[in-house]
């Protein structure tokens, strides 16, 4: 048995089927892990034992179900830290639900620094509505073709006051990586500091934040388990402990203190000071699990896989007629998703018809971020959508659809989507597959 016929062994959603609405019987091809990825069977077993035979709150019995709790749950952060490289006597690991409130807990952490925060175009929400509620915001532009602009990036560092670049390690809709090291120099040149979004990185490439006076280290960091074959409802953020201290509690609550009068607090010190009550202790216990048999499969495998059937597979959906792909990013400085549309094929349409007539899971919109996606849809009249929404006015959003590779995808998987996406694009040209809303979704000229 061959290295990846063994690992799709160990993922039980590879033989799950769904009966269409036509009663064909499909097997689940699933194209969906940047959305979400499937819990292997180690997993599954850790969560499961956990529930089973250590079921217990941490940090608060002296009773050995409470002792044995505490320590599995307690080692997850020596995991986290030896996974992505950091210094465990200089940061701390902060467990939370999912990588939209780590990334809020760092905003918070930064709020009363001096400066402005500078996020990129490119950016999930969750790495900018955040800090748009805390102070003043800039932005980093994004070139044509969805990459970096890194000499904006300088201007906007050179000639502003900024405390935090807010940067994505890997995009969630065209899947480019940026250079971190290079935006992490630049930044620390001009006194800011460094806030990732790893979530789309995390489980498919190598990422390390490296040593606190390394002055292209990371300094804070933020993923979920759910992305790395992990179950929903856990997520970290790495931070520096001398912001920890300097800062007031992100949550107030039972654990955040050492004492407490009626008038009074004594606030606990460190990681206990900044997550008050009960956390999510089988799913911290499981994403430790995840992490590890990510490292026991090797990340330089992963990689290797995941990025031979990007090559083997994106440009066979570009030479598609009628099929648009976004962004023109080169396969060595992405991760392996595949945004595309279907010219007069609503994307909603697309997605659908993937899924009850082949089996195909994927995952259409405007992914959580839009300024990126109007922009790789040259959208020019953003505003005007905004504006008809606001009012509640009945309006198509822009959007395409999104092809996302992991672990278990192997090239039967692959062929099945291009074939699909092939037979769709040809009746769509033909006539036979006509949505009339794909005027207003493509953004070119009439939305």
């Amino acid at each position: 048995m061959s290295t990846l016929d063994s690992i799709r062994d160990l993922f039980p959603i590879t033989r799950q089927c769904f009966v269409n609405s036509n009663g064909t019987t499909h097997t689940i091809t699933y194209l969906d892990h940047g959305a979400s990825t499937h819990p292997p069977t180690v997993v599954l077993d850790s969560y499961r034992d956990f529930l089973e035979r250590y079921y217990a709150n941490i940090h608060r019995g002296n009773h050995y179900l409470s002792q044995r709790a505490s320590d599995l749950y307690d080692s997850v952060a020596g995991v986290v830290m030896d996974f992505i490289g950091g210094d465990a006597s200089r940061n701390s690991v902060l467990f939370s639900g999912n990588t939209t409130s780590a990334l809020d807990m760092a905003s918070f952490l930064m709020q009363e620094k001096e400066g402005a925060t500078l996020v990129s175009s490119m950016e999930h929400h969750s790495n900018d509505l955040p800090h748009r509620r805390r102070g003043p915001v800039l932005r980093i532009e994004v070139l044509d073709d969805g990459t970096l602009d890194y000499d904006d990036l300088e201007t906007k560092l050179r000639n502003n006051r900024v405390k935090l670049v807010a940067i994505t390690a890997a995009s969630n809709v065209t899947g480019y990586m940026p250079d971190l090291k290079r935006i992490a120099r630049l930044a620390h040149r001009f006194g800011a500091k460094v806030l990732v979004d790893a979530a789309q990185i995390l489980a498919h490439h190598t990422i390390e934040i490296g040593g606190n006076d390394a002055d292209d280290h990371i300094d804070m960091l933020a993923a979920a388990g759910h992305k790395a074959y992990a179950p929903f409802g856990t997520a970290f953020l790495i931070a520096p402990n001398d912001l920890l201290a300097g800062s007031e509690p992100y949550i107030p609550g039972g654990g955040t203190v050492k004492f407490v009068t009626d008038q009074t607090i004594v606030w606990a010190e460190g990681v206990d000071r900044h997550t008050g009550g009960t956390p999510n202790i089988p799913g911290v216990i499981a994403l430790g699990e995840a992490l590890k048999w990510l490292s026991s499969v090797g990340m330089d495998w992963v990689r290797a896989h995941e990025l031979e059937l990007l090559k083997g597979f994106e440009n066979r959906l570009r030479a598609i007629p009628g099929v648009t792909m976004l962004g023109d990013i080169a396969p060595e400085k992405k991760l392996g998703v595949m945004p595309f549309n279907i010219e007069g094929v609503h994307h909603d349409t697309v997605s659908a018809i993937l899924n009850n007539e082949y089996g195909i899971a994927t995952r259409n919109g405007c992914f959580c971020a839009h300024p990126y996606l109007t922009r790789l849809l040259s959208c020019t009249d953003a505003e005007a959508v905004r504006s008809k929404v606001e009012a509640g006015e009945d309006v198509v959003l822009p959007g395409a659809v999104r092809a996302t590779i992991g672990i278990y995808n192997n090239e039967e998987d692959l062929e099945k989507l291009v074939r699909a996406v092939a037979e769709l694009a040809a009746q769509a040209q033909g006539g036979s597959l006509v949505d009339e809303s794909v005027a207003k979704v493509i953004c070119r000229e009439t939305l």
